[in-house]
């Protein structure tokens, strides 16, 4: 049910060392489907706004951009069907340009970022 992924989502961002705010909106469509949107800010100043439109935890559609204090791209991962890599949709942007990439959800990305800001 889309209620339990809702709740696995929430206590993850809640047990995150990294985020300093939250801002998060919660859709249910149905028993399956449903949408997360919303902006994390971490302790670093860099903020990850970020929609995942789901089914059965399966990402239908959806964008992860984490930004630096200053506002610039540090990646973004989406699967727009405007780039046509070995992984289409599947892309994830990053300054030097446009790889292929898995589907991706809101808990491997923060993963992805914790990982980031402690390597700082």
């Amino acid at each position: 049910m889309i209620q339990d992924y809702f709740r696995i989502v929430e206590k993850r961002i809640l047990e995150s060392r990294i985020v300093e705010d939250k801002s998060i909106d919660y859709r249910e469509f149905s028993t399956d489907e449903g949408m997360i949107r919303g902006r994390l800010l971490f302790i670093d100043g860099s903020v990850l706004e970020f929609m995942e439109y789901i089914n059965k935890e399966e990402p239908l559609k959806y964008r992860f951009h984490l930004m630096d204090e200053g506002g610039r791209m540090t990646f973004r991962y989406d699967n727009a069907s405007h780039h046509h890599v070995s992984t289409y949709p599947h892309h994830k942007h990053v300054p030097e340009g446009v790889m292929g990439s898995k589907a991706v959800k809101i808990i491997e990305v923060l993963g992805e970022i914790e990982k980031l800001i402690v390597e700082r």
